[in-house]
This record gives C-alpha cells, structure tokens and sequence, in this order.
C-alpha cells in the first residue's frame, strides 16, 4: 500500500471542483457535486478462486484501516457507517448521488465532514460483486449523507 501517494490524492480530491457533469476516467469518476476516486484495484480477480479473493479483500480492508487512521490524524474522527439502509432504500426513494451508486458497492465506510470545506469524504472497499475487481475507494462529496 502506498499511503503517502493516497493521502496526497486525498488532499487534491477534498479541494478540487467538481466537475459540471457527470465525466469518467481512469483515474476515477466524478459529476455534479462529487468525486470518486479508486485508490487500489486488485487485478485478475474477477474469475480468481474464491479463496484468493476472500484473502484479498482482507488485505484491502486491512488497508482501509490503515489509511483511515492517517485520515482521521488530518481530519478527526470519522463516522462509522453501513450502506445497506441506503441500498435498501433506493427501491423506494430517491437517494441522490453519488450515495446511491456508492452503496451498492460498498458494506461499510469511514466517512468524515471535513473542517472548513463543506463536503464528505468516504472510504471504503468495494467488495461485493464477486464478478468485479476489489476497489479501495475515496469519495469526496457536497451532498451530505441521506
């Protein structure tokens, strides 16, 4: 893991615009009032035996934890919280973005209001279609959490 690199990346995401629409690229993603980043991408997982997955999933979990403590030194403690209810929810309301799409990716998440800023950061592992590659996302987001 290389945290210096994805602390950099999360001081760039938690200032920069965001863009007017909805625009992606290999560096992640992003649209009207937030920004996706993929911070690690496990690769050849998609069809890999289970057990190698199951390993590595831990390993991006083990991950998350360690850069949400460095996080949590810049900007205090976070918000533990489990998506499901919003994946749930989205069958019967309207759940703006990016937190609808972000739920059905990720269980569970780190999420801190950033000092002065006026937006969300969430981290967490997007490790729940089997049939996908393992992610270690960073969202930065103006629309606060349903």
């Amino acid at each position: 893991m290389d945290t210096e690199k994805y602390l950099a990346l999360a001081d760039v995401l938690s200032s920069r615009e965001f863009p007017a629409e909805d625009d992606g690229s290999d560096a992640g993603e992003g649209g009207p009032g937030f920004l996706l980043a993929p911070l690690a991408v496990s690769h050849g997982l998609r069809q890999a035996d289970p057990a190698l997955r199951v390993a590595q999933v831990e390993r991006f979990h083990d991950d998350k934890e360690v850069l949400a403590g460095r996080l949590t030194e810049r900007w205090g403690e976070p918000y533990r919280v489990g998506l499901q209810t919003i994946r749930l929810r989205t069958a019967h309301e309207e759940i703006p973005e990016p937190w609808a799409g972000f739920s059905l990716l990720v269980e569970d998440a780190y999420l801190w209001e950033l000092p002065g800023h006026g937006r969300w950061a969430v981290l967490g592992v997007a490790d729940m279609d089997s049939a996908d590659e393992i992610r270690l996302l960073l969202l930065v987001t103006e629309t606060d959490p349903p």
